[in-house]
């Protein structure tokens, strides 16, 4: 098991001050965060593409994942617009030739909130259209696609494991794969389990923080008010072999001193690990 952070907790920093603490804290990746300062798609030219690449070799630290930003972004895969839907999946392509270039093969994307008053035949179809380009792509460009569920609050189209296999089977693409963010399955009563059980080797990432049991908040994995025990849940990953990496997920408020957390995460983890047994 390998760990990595979302940089999106140094966001006001720039990306290569994260693979220097990536390096400090021990921790083996970045996950980028495609959003500007750091990795905007449409800024992503040779020049700083080779950046990020002369950062990994001189840190000795991967990139865990590109995680190009569609949920604040003014881009929607299931928009009512057409226009909309074309300009994210044009987004979304160059994202994939930027995850290539960077050196991961592994691209997150989210299914953002449709907007009210559509039918669910209307929305997934147009979901599976997107998809389905996107999925093509990223075929060529060797990377996976790496589907996250939400809570119903974010976005209430891929919000459980289930939903991920039916669009899965309607795609009908090797490319497109899943990953476990710890909160939406735990504020829905949804087992973790379910995502290995239903999904398998398709299940390739995992997102850690703790969770209030209530809302959609991240929180530092080890904060006193966290209703997730992360030790079993670490259990649980052993369980069922899972080898991939884990990407510490922290939004706001933790970007007022992400060093500060970034070292109680890493400490945080490695608790979690040796109480789990890894």
């Amino acid at each position: 098991m390998k760990f990595a952070f979302l940089s999106y907790q140094f966001s006001r920093y720039p990306l290569e001050y994260c693979f220097q603490m990536a390096k400090e804290y021990g921790f083996q990746g970045v996950e980028v965060w495609g959003v500007r300062p750091h990795a905007y798609a449409y800024d992503m030219d040779n020049q700083r593409i080779r950046q990020i690449l002369d950062w990994k070799k001189e840190y000795g630290v991967e990139v865990s994942m590109f995680t190009p930003e569609i949920l604040a972004y003014p881009y929607n895969l299931v928009s009512a617009d057409a226009k909309e839907r074309e300009e994210t999946v044009a987004y979304l392509e160059r994202s994939l030739e930027v995850a290539r270039g960077i050196g991961t093969d592994k691209m997150q994307i989210t299914i953002k909130h449709p907007g009210y008053g559509r039918s669910r035949k209307e929305i997934w179809n147009v979901m599976e259209d997107c998809l389905n380009r996107l999925c093509r792509k990223a075929e060529k460009e060797g990377v996976d696609i790496i589907l996250e569920s939400l809570s119903p609050s974010e976005g209430n189209v891929i919000t459980c494991a289930d939903d991920i296999v039916q669009i899965q089977e309607r795609v009908q693409s090797k490319a497109l794969c899943s990953m476990i963010d710890v909160v939406p399955p735990f504020i829905a009563n949804e087992p973790y389990s379910e995502y290995f059980d239903k999904l398998g080797a398709t299940m390739k990432y995992v997102h850690i923080c703790n969770s209030d049991g209530k809302t959609e908040f991240h929180m530092q994995l080890n904060n006193s008010a966290g209703q997730i025990p992360l030790v079993d849940f670490f259990s649980i990953l052993k369980r069922n072999e899972y080898d991939g990496w884990c990407s510490t997920e922290l939004l706001a408020p933790y970007f007022r001193d992400p060093e500060l957390y970034l070292s109680e995460s890493m400490r945080a983890i490695k608790d979690i690990c040796m109480k789990a047994g890894i």
